[in-house]
């Protein structure tokens, strides 16, 4: 809530930094991790991994997560915790492809 932060001067990451530049800093961060998971799974030795999950599956979480991150209008709260909660059911999901690696 950085409303309420800046309405009773808490000093916040949030605060200091923005929500959009949160927002995006943490969206290239799990982009990495996603681009990280691709690359594991092209790399590795055949056998390692089940490609079609491993690579695949981790592209479409991938793709899932710009598609959020389009959508997000950092200035609104609802906009806000609606691509949170995206960001949770990529975690869920990610459970669930562990499961097929």
């Amino acid at each position: 809530d950085v409303e309420g932060d800046k309405a009773y001067n808490i000093s916040t990451f949030a605060t200091k930094v923005g929500v959009p530049r949160i927002a995006k800093g943490a969206t290239i961060c799990l982009l990495l991790n996603y681009a990280h998971a691709i690359l594991t799974g092209v790399l590795s030795k055949a056998g390692t991994f089940k490609p079609f999950p491993m690579i695949g599956g981790h592209a479409a979480l991938a793709i899932m997560l710009l598609a959020r991150f389009r959508e997000l209008e950092p200035e609104k709260l609802a906009s806000i915790k609606k691509y949170y909660k995206h960001i949770w059911d990529l975690f869920y999901l990610e459970y669930l492809l562990y499961a097929l690696i």
